[in-house]
């Protein structure tokens, strides 16, 4: 069953652009109403979270069907077949456009909380799965539609050989673009590192630069203190003050091994013509080019609320 609302869903012809998709979890018992009756509930629920720019963007959006709903898979939550459990998944898509102002993204966020809160059902994500991840409940957009990414990303970090780390980024997908990571991290510089992945997605979801193709040779961004402070909520505990140049460049790459596979991934490295590429180099590097001073503020913390 899929419900579109004044006009049926069709795709952004524009290849490149993201569609944000949702996934909403429900009992099989807990339908979704006829198309004019859910029309009504959703934006009930809409006018009554939202205010200003971004409500009217996204009530349009809505009534100009460039929201998808699909609630037509059913899904086992649990292993053992002895304890068969299928629950329904609603699918939640928009088209979007890239840039520091995302209104799609926003509109397929809020519709699967009021749809999450309409069938008594939670918002999350299979891609996502085993990981303990899942959207921030209660987020609303600002005044701008921009975001901060630290409110959509985890940082899951794991273990390698000889006390390195991987850290990677999870979320991206929902802006359309592939996740990020940092091989060979030593543990004592996981949290910088972390702080880097956060910085680099803020510059690729607000559009400053594009990621890498797959297949393309390496290039690099240059990323500034500014959308560190932006990547982290703009929260001052969560970046020291500026003791450093305030900018520094980072490699991204998307080498052969990772074209084709999932997720797709973008690996942070050194800077291309570097001399020193190993990770304790240039990430200490980075950092210092940044802020100046050699580790986060004590109270900094990657993990999401």
């Amino acid at each position: 069953m899929s419900h579109a609302f004044t006009t049926p869903f069709t795709p952004n012809p524009a290849p490149e652009a993201p569609s944000p998709t949702f996934f909403v979890l429900a009992e099989p018992s807990r339908p979704l109403p006829a198309r004019r009756e859910l029309e009504r509930l959703l934006g009930r629920w809409l006018m009554r979270e939202l205010s200003g720019w971004v409500q009217m963007v996204i009530v349009e959006m809505l009534g100009e069907g460039q929201v998808e709903i699909v609630e037509d898979a059913l899904v086992r939550t649990r292993v053992d077949p002895r304890q068969a459990d299928e629950q329904r998944l609603i699918v939640v898509r928009c088209n979007d456009r890239r840039g520091p102002r995302r209104p799609g993204f926003w509109a397929a966020l809020c519709v699967a909380e009021a749809l999450a809160e309409l069938v008594e059902g939670e918002i999350v994500d299979p891609r996502c799965a085993g990981l303990g991840l899942r959207p921030r409940p209660g987020l609303r957009p600002p005044a701008d539609a921009r975001v901060h990414v630290v409110d959509h990303l985890g940082v899951p970090s794991s273990a390698m050989q000889g006390r390195r780390h991987w850290l990677t980024t999870i979320g991206m997908a929902h802006f359309g673009l592939p996740d990020l990571e940092i091989e060979a991290v030593p543990g004592t510089m996981t949290e910088i590192a972390g702080r880097l992945l956060l910085g680099v997605a803020q510059h690729l979801v607000d559009g400053t630069a594009a990621a890498p193709r797959p297949g393309a040779g390496p290039r690099e961004v240059l990323v500034t203190l500014g959308e560190m402070h932006w990547a982290l909520g703009r929260d001052p505990l969560a970046m020291p003050a500026r003791l450093g140049r305030g900018w520094t460049r980072i490699g991204l790459a998307r080498g052969p091994s990772r074209v084709g596979s999932w997720p797709e991934l973008v690996s942070l490295q050194a800077p291309l013509g570097a001399r020193r590429v190993a990770a304790n180099h240039w990430i200490t590097g980075a950092w210092l080019d940044l802020v100046g001073t050699s580790v986060p503020h004590p109270r900094a913390s990657l993990a999401r609320p």
